[in-house]
This record gives structure tokens, sequence and C-alpha cells, in this order.
């Protein structure tokens, strides 16, 4: 958990040099700015992959397809719930459960509501920037599975 917390902190420090120099936007802005490409790109890639394709894993030792998009989902609902000043326990309850393509749709779907709504809010800051980190960090996966499909990564 301590590393959860650091990096989100690296990032704000390594970054705001940058930003106060450039007049870019404050922090706020940028971490959202962040959210909206990354969830976009996970979005784009749980569309892309074929239904079939869900219980896909590369190895053994690793998620599915499937698991790997309920967890950004589930990952959503904890970081945004925190950031929005609810204190919630981390639930794995969308991987645990029903992975194929027709049901994480929408509960995808509900998770990026729930962080759409604490990034347009005064959220705790350092949750949503480690949403950012998590999201990006299982987009990278993603993007994996995606070239190992024969497909090409939304990003590209």
């Amino acid at each position: 958990m301590k590393v959860r917390r650091l990096v989100p902190v690296v990032m704000a420090v390594a970054a705001a040099p940058a930003f106060a120099q450039s007049g870019g936007p404050d922090a706020a802005t940028a971490v959202k700015a962040g959210f909206t490409e990354v969830s976009e790109w996970v979005n784009k890639s749980a569309a892309l992959i074929p239904a079939d394709k869900y219980s896909y894993k590369p190895t053994a030792t690793v998620r599915t397809v499937g698991q790997m998009v309920a967890h950004v989902a589930d990952s959503y609902n904890y970081y945004c719930a925190r950031a929005a000043g609810r204190r919630v326990e981390w639930s794995d309850a969308i991987e645990k459960g029903v992975t194929d393509k027709a049901t994480l749709a929408p509960k995808l779907k509900q998770a990026l509501d729930v962080c759409t709504a604490a990034y347009n809010g005064k959220g705790d800051i350092g949750q949503l920037m480690a949403n950012v980190a998590h999201t990006s960090l299982h987009y990278g996966n993603l993007i994996t599975y995606i070239r190992m499909l024969g497909l090409t990564p939304p990003s590209s």
C-alpha cells in the first residue's frame, strides 16, 4: 500500500516544476486529463477485444482479459469513492464475478461514471492520481494482451 501512495506523490513532485514554468494546468486539471486519456484507452480496449477472447490469458499465472477489465472497474470503484470522501475498503467483487464481455461492459461504464463524478468534483487529489497510475499500469497489461491477440492498441 505504501508504494500505491508513493507513486502519485512522485508524479506530482516531478510534474510540478514543469507546470509552474509553462503556465500549464493546475494539478487537478492535469490529473483529470490523464485519467480521461487512459480511461478512454481502457474502454476502447475493452470494446476492441472480441467477446470470445475475454477468457484469454498469455500464461496461467496472470489474469484473463475479462479479469483485467473487471479489476480496472473494481479499482475505479475503490479509488474514486475514496477520492469523494467515502471510507471504502478494496473489493474485487467484479473481478471475482462473471467476467464475460457482455456482463463487464455495463459494470465498467458504471465504475467510470463514479470516477467521472470524482474527477469533476473536489476529490482527494492523491486518490485521483493513484487511480491514474493504477489504470495506466493495467492499460499497459492490456496493450500486451491486445498485441498477443494480433490487434492494435487504441493508443498506437
